[in-house]
């Protein structure tokens, strides 16, 4: 009697909570459609998070990207439903053996848990990057450095106010102000170096070179914007257009209303 009370207990228990459990556990191919997306360090370093891989962790259905660098990704092999998140199976080309991650969902982001063998688990928590943070970046270079000098912020946002007519027809640069913001910031950039322990690169071929890096970045930010953002012709003109939060009255809207 006592054996066959055991026998319905056991019963009871794997049709009950614990069978649900292990059913969500069951090992998935690849990872899940929920986590797909952008994440930041904070919630500031999302801006702007499609043309930045530092302090960014980006999550696709096979692939998880904590950086820019080589060693920085991991394929996802499969994953495993929890009850508030989800476990990563990874492996990667320098971990081949794999390892696994516990990320639980948040309300604006996740927490990011690595279940390593070795040494105590360790958890950062991510904020979940959206098109207003891709907006908020319009027209700006990448979050720097506290201390980092801003002496060239004028002239990305020049060269990208110039770029923009490319991507956007029926809207013109003034080409006058964004020249005026490009000798503004050489003149500032030059005294900077002059100033400091960087002075052996206050050449004029050197400073040509930081110009030109800067027009380069700023016509590569437009491209990546405009194919980030659906609605950024006219996001832009919040940017650079009349009373435009980054400089104002940069572009201007040529089409004519009806």
């Amino acid at each position: 009697m006592r054996k066959q009370s055991l026998a319905l207990a056991v019963l009871l228990v794997l049709t009950g909570p614990m069978a649900a459990e292990a059913g969500e556990a069951k090992a998935s191919p690849n990872g899940p459609r929920e986590l797909i997306g952008n994440y930041g360090d904070s919630p500031a370093q999302c801006q702007s998070y499609h043309r930045k891989s530092d302090n960014i962790t980006s999550i696709s259905a096979t692939s998880y990207e904590s950086c820019g660098g080589s060693m920085c990704g991991a394929d996802i092999v499969s994953h495993r439903k929890m009850k508030d998140g989800y476990i990563l199976d990874l492996k990667s080309s320098g971990n081949p053996s794999g390892w696994r991650v516990k990320v639980r969902l948040l309300d604006k982001g996740i927490e990011v848990t690595s279940l390593a063998r070795r040494g105590p688990p360790k958890t950062e928590t991510l904020a979940r990057c959206t098109k207003a943070d891709a907006i908020a970046g319009i027209g700006l270079r990448p979050n720097q450095e506290p201390d980092a000098n801003t002496s060239l912020n004028p002239v990305f946002a020049a060269y990208y106010a110039l770029a923009v007519p490319g991507k956007c027809a029926g809207l013109a640069a003034n080409t006058q102000t964004a020249d005026a913001m490009i000798a503004r910031g050489r003149s500032a950039w030059t005294e900077w170096l002059r100033k400091g322990s960087n002075s052996q690169h206050a050449t004029p071929e050197l400073i040509a070179q930081d110009i030109a890096r800067e027009k380069r970045d700023a016509q590569d930010a437009v491209r990546a914007d405009a194919a980030e953002i659906e609605t950024f012709c006219s996001e832009v003109l919040s940017a650079f257009g009349d009373g435009g939060r980054v400089e104002p009255n940069l572009l201007k809207d040529t089409r004519g209303k009806t």
